[in-house]
């Protein structure tokens, strides 16, 4: 794979004002400026893993929660500016290709204060469907405390 198709893929996330964009052939599927985890768990409740199986996955940061997710759908390949090292190996065992500009230890949480929580949520998950099912059930709790309080 050429640096250039790396920076070309990326570039859409600049260009779309987006964080995540996923499409298959000319068909874009899905995009949100959103970030964080949520805009791949929407992209799954809204259009399903059949439509996304196959697909190509741009977004800025993927760490193992996002790289369970992508595997969850079966993504075809995977582009973006960071990624972790637990993320490599999810995608890897999943046979999902990856390119990226980025390697990191792990993810940060929003304050970068340590490890993001989703990421410690899935610290010793290896299977795709219990990760994305954690995952959801953990930003669900999420947004309603967030609406409580």
């Amino acid at each position: 794979m050429s640096e250039k198709k790396l920076k070309d893929n990326l570039s859409i996330l600049n260009r779309e004002r987006v964080n995540l964009y996923i499409f298959k052939g000319d068909a874009s599927l899905y995009r949100s400026a959103k970030s964080g985890i949520a805009p791949l768990i929407e992209a799954v409740e809204k259009l399903g893993t059949a439509e996304l199986s196959g697909s190509t996955v741009v977004d800025k940061v993927v760490g193992k929660a996002a790289a369970l997710i992508i595997s969850y759908f079966q993504a075809r390949e995977v582009y973006t500016h960071l990624i972790s090292r637990s993320a490599t190996k999810v995608l890897d065992k999943n046979r999902i290709a990856f390119y990226f500009e980025r390697l990191t230890d792990e993810i940060k949480s929003r304050n970068g204060l340590g490890i993001c929580p989703f990421e410690s949520a899935v610290k010793e998950i290896d299977e795709p469907k219990v990760g994305y099912e954690k995952l959801r059930k953990l930003l669900r709790e999420k947004m309603v405390s967030r609406l409580k309080g």
